[in-house]
């Protein structure tokens, strides 16, 4: 939804949608690497579940410096697409950041772990839904 928001926002919504939903491949690099993606029920207790049992779904992509690091090479390349470009990677980021599931915004380190006052896949994770949805409505 946030990658919505930002594609009418900016009027691109392919690439908003495509760099907001992207970003989390790097889940899928961790489910093929652990065998998640061979069984339909593993991979549906997996991608469900607040704690990572791997503890590599939200990996490089997921890493602050990359987002920067790929963000102005993308802005310095052309202004108006790194601008989308970085509200929406930074939207992922920022929710991931919010919900109580495990964030390690310098991953591979784990020193740092965020996990914010959203309990993951709660009734307060669908307002924040419901208000996106409300947002691209309104805008």
């Amino acid at each position: 939804m946030a990658g919505l928001v930002i594609g009418k926002l900016t009027g691109n919504y392919p690439l908003s949608i495509a760099v907001a939903v992207g970003v989390d491949a790097d889940h899928f690099f961790s489910y093929a690497k652990n065998g998640t993606l061979t069984s339909v029920k593993k991979f549906i207790k997996t991608s469900l579940a607040k704690d990572d049992p791997y503890g590599d779904q939200k990996n490089i992509l997921h890493n602050v410096f990359v987002f920067v690091l790929i963000s102005g090479v993308i802005f310095l390349i052309n202004h108006q697409i790194g601008f989308i470009f970085s509200l929406a990677y930074l939207s992922n980021l920022v929710l991931d950041a919010l919900d109580n599931s495990d964030y390690f915004p310098f991953y591979p380190s784990r020193r740092v772990n965020i996990r914010g006052p959203i309990e993951y896949a709660s009734w307060k994770e669908f307002l924040i839904v419901c208000f996106l949805v409300v947002t691209f409505l309104l805008i």
